[in-house]
């Protein structure tokens, strides 16, 4: 890696992440500086000084599995940050870089990831539901089951404060985990551009099929070709379409036709007045509605004094793939609360 090239890479997202008008100047030297340090590096090495862990399975009381890694904070904390990953993603190569990059810039925090039911080699047989389960989260509001085996593993591992964060489905997984989190533990949730509101099962699948053009234009103003490399790996081993097939996907994509971020959201926080909560939407989002989220996020806003709204103007659904500026949504939100 050369110095010039490191610097590129540092004024080039500094000056990306000003354009937002969001974001404190020490998180934009935060990033900037995690951005400089990815230069030039592979993404084996870079897992290797953040000390990814190997993706691990935890098995539930009922004999259920769910993929999952933890990486220790690195400093003194009691802070644990859940990830939720979009939709039929498990913890394949290009998420684990997005992850290891949240984890380079919130050192406080202990990170949970899950993955999502995904394709070969991600196609874990114990991940399905009973017939009764996919029902449920298909046609009904009663849709634990989707969240029940990542609740049992924070339950019974996590110690200390909660914050639960996921952008695209992960935002609804989020969602109802701060929906049926029992104990007092939750303090925040971060939310990256929601669903916004219900549709057709027809038009949810051209909406998301309409945000796979723009993907690419988010991954490649990173300038960080390890992350490149990242996913291209993981697009030759994951069968994700296959893995979209499955009951399980199937039951999920029609519960994200069905599901009412405003209505969700606003029951959490009648529950949790208290609860500290980020909710970042881009402008132009094929799964948004700009002004419907604006209003939500204004009213909530002022009836609870917690609730921080970031409107990412001009982007797209794939706005996360901007692993930078979705590191910096999640650190601006953490210092808020």
């Amino acid at each position: 890696m050369t110095a010039s090239l490191a610097s590129a890479i540092f004024a080039a997202t500094s000056q990306r992440l000003k354009g937002y008008h969001l974001f404190s100047k020490e998180v934009i030297r935060e990033i900037a500086q995690c951005a400089e340090n990815q230069a030039g590096v592979s993404y084996q090495d870079w897992f290797k000084q953040i000390g990814l862990p190997k993706v691990e399975l935890y098995t539930t009381k009922r004999g259920r599995t769910v993929p999952y890694i933890t990486i220790a904070a690195r400093s003194k904390s009691t802070k644990t940050l859940v990830i939720n990953l979009p939709m039929g993603n498990s913890l394949d190569t290009s998420q684990l870089y997005q992850i290891a990059t949240i984890a380079a810039v919130v050192p406080e925090c202990t990170i949970v990831a899950f993955g999502n039911p995904s394709g070969k080699p991600f196609h874990f047989k114990r991940q399905k539901l009973s017939v009764k389960e996919l029902f449920e989260i298909a046609f009904t509001s009663r849709r634990r089951s989707a969240v029940a085996s990542e609740l049992e593993y924070i339950d019974e591992h996590v110690k200390g404060d909660v914050y639960y964060a996921g952008y695209s489905y992960g935002a609804l997984k989020a969602l109802l985990e701060a929906t049926y989190t029992t104990d007092t533990r939750l303090k925040g949730i971060i939310l990256v551009d929601p669903v916004a509101h219900p549709r057709y099962r027809k038009q949810l699948l051209e909406n998301f099929m309409a945000t796979l053009k723009p993907m690419g234009e988010y991954v490649d103003r990173t300038g960080i070709e390890g992350y490149l490399a990242a996913r291209k790996d993981a697009a030759e081993t994951v069968n994700y379409n296959a893995g979209l097939r499955r009951p399980i996907n199937i039951a999920i994509g029609m519960m994200l036709a069905k599901a009412d971020f405003a209505q969700l959201f606003e029951a959490v926080l009648q529950h949790r007045p208290s609860l500290y909560a980020t909710v970042a939407w881009a402008s132009k989002s094929e799964l948004g509605n700009d002004a419907h989220m604006e209003v939500t996020l204004h009213r909530l806003s002022h009836e609870y004094p917690h609730v921080q709204a970031m409107r990412l103007d001009g982007d797209r659904h794939s706005v996360a793939n901007d692993i930078h500026l979705h590191a910096a949504i999640i650190r601006e939100a953490l210092n808020a609360i």
